[in-house]
């Protein structure tokens, strides 16, 4: 089994699932490009680029609108030189993150932060906090994450979705979030985040294990994968989980 792959297939999945289900523009011809035709590269994005012909191509069609985008690079699937040629187009690489997995059954259950309450995003309510969580962590995206959640809205909170969502609250304050997609292979948590102020008491530790441990119980994966930044490797690495490789994000805006 080739753990790579599967966490290659599952962020795939998890960048295309909503897109595909809101009718968004999805293709993927020697490149994955999803163009949400909002004006935020959080939404709109390249990868899995198989050759530099492709990557233009999709790359052409965001810059005839105008639209920003992101570009990650580190799936099997990229060509050799993909990172070397977008950083001689005058792309730079604003994140690296650790893509990684773990065996869910060897995970600990033990919470961290006892006074967190984690609820599923199941209804309009829960979905409003989730996005004003996002909102004060990514002020200068607000509009735009207002405006893609909302639209998502209703597949977000359909109960048969393969993506789910989570908010924890602390002291009644909508405190932080995470998401999990569940593909056949793996389970992937996403989007994990917490409040600057409510750092550092285990809340993002609690999100990460309560999602898998929901799609253990649940769904019976036992794969659990994620990517991680730089800061939160270490605190992966403590919960059980082992680096794969490397994710570069490459940012088009000021191109």
């Amino acid at each position: 089994m080739n753990i790579s792959l599967l966490l290659d297939a599952n962020m795939i999945g998890k960048f295309t699932y909503l897109p595909a289900l809101m009718e968004i523009d999805v293709a993927d011809d020697g490149a994955t490009a999803i163009n949400s035709g909002i004006s935020s590269d959080m939404f709109n994005i390249i990868c899995k680029i198989r050759s530099k012909s492709a990557f233009n191509i999709a790359a052409k069609k965001f810059r005839d609108l105008n639209l920003p985008f992101a570009c990650w690079i580190g799936f099997e699937d990229d060509y050799p030189e993909c990172k070397n040629d977008l950083e001689s187009m005058g792309f730079v690489c604003d994140e690296h993150e650790s893509g990684m997995f773990a065996d869910i059954e060897k995970l600990s259950r033990e919470k961290k932060c006892d006074k967190l309450q984690i609820l599923p995003v199941d209804d309009a309510k829960k979905l409003e906090d989730f996005i004003k969580v996002y909102q004060k962590l990514i002020p200068q995206d607000a509009d735009p994450i207002k405006e893609f959640y909302t639209k998502a809205g209703k597949h977000i909170l359909n109960p048969e979705s393969s993506l789910k969502f989570f908010i924890g609250y602390l002291q009644d304050q909508p405190t932080a979030t995470s998401a999990l997609f569940l593909d056949e292979n793996a389970a992937g948590v996403w989007d994990v985040t917490t409040l600057p102020q409510f750092r550092r008491k285990g809340v993002g530790t609690d999100m990460t294990l309560q999602a898998l441990v929901h799609a253990l119980d649940n769904f019976g994966r036992r794969i659990g994968v994620l990517t991680a930044s730089e800061s939160g490797e270490s605190v992966y690495r403590k919960i059980g989980f082992q680096k794969l490789k490397d994710f570069y994000i490459l940012n088009a805006k000021a191109l």
